[in-house]
């Protein structure tokens, strides 16, 4: 592992704790909605969960019958998970080298967890290399274009100067900024690895922005990109 995740995984074992990364999720939460919505049908499925903390969204894909995998870098995470969804199993591992068969999944699923990954495309390609030919990729993240909640204006302002001002999960010092996304530019890279994307915003939002989500959706901080893994001609 690259000594940065590995600084990475320190970080998140040492604010694993604080209240950030809750064992469950309401079931009708935009995103829990739309990795249902994506994925099905559930039952028979073989799934990963990519970056799964304490697993609050297998907890809710289990009982449709999915089969349900999940992979983090923290251990803390990691044993919460197994005991939150003691019907999945969990590993630990780095989603830029996924200790996994290549074509062993039927879908992967990475919740606010690709923003983490020093290697991005490492990481897509990854996920991709796990599918089965036709099978999904769902990637939910922020988007830089999105108002921030807040105040309302667009994270790539907002973003980096908090981050200069320390007010951050990373301190300003530290090796690695989380990284957000311009929705089109993610698209591409996904389009690359799996050979066919889309581009779904998410308009839910609390604070200044929630009512701008809803009417002009491409302002949202939440998007959703679901690439399908195509056979490619040999």
């Amino acid at each position: 592992m690259p000594s940065i995740e590995r600084e990475i995984a320190a970080k998140f074992e040492e604010i694993a704790n604080i209240g950030w990364f809750p064992e469950n999720i309401a079931a009708d939460s935009a995103q829990f909605t739309v990795v249902r919505q994506v994925l099905e049908p559930l039952a028979g499925k073989r799934i990963l969960d990519a970056g799964c903390a304490r697993g609050r969204f297998a907890k809710l894909l289990a009982p449709f019958g999915a089969d349900m995998h999940g992979l983090d870098l923290t251990e803390t995470f990691l044993q919460a998970a197994r005991t939150n969804v003691p019907e999945a199993a969990f590993t630990g591992g780095s989603l830029s080298a996924l200790p996994f068969r290549s074509e062993s999944f039927d879908a992967v699923y990475c919740v606010e967890a690709l923003e983490h990954v020093p290697d991005t495309d490492a990481a897509i390609r990854e996920m991709t290399r796990v599918l089965k030919p036709g099978g999904t990729l769902l990637v939910i993240d922020k988007s830089l274009i999105g108002l921030d909640p807040g105040v309302g204006l667009p994270n790539f302002l907002v973003k980096p100067w908090a981050e200069r001002r320390g007010k951050w999960m990373y301190p300003a010092d530290f090796a690695f900024r989380e990284r957000w996304f311009w929705p089109w530019k993610l698209a591409a890279r996904i389009h690359h690895q799996c050979g066919s994307v889309q581009t779904r915003f998410i308009p839910e939002g609390r604070g200044k922005a929630s009512k701008l989500y809803k009417l002009l959706p491409f302002f949202s901080l939440d998007v959703a990109w679901i690439g399908t893994k195509t056979i490619r001609n040999k």
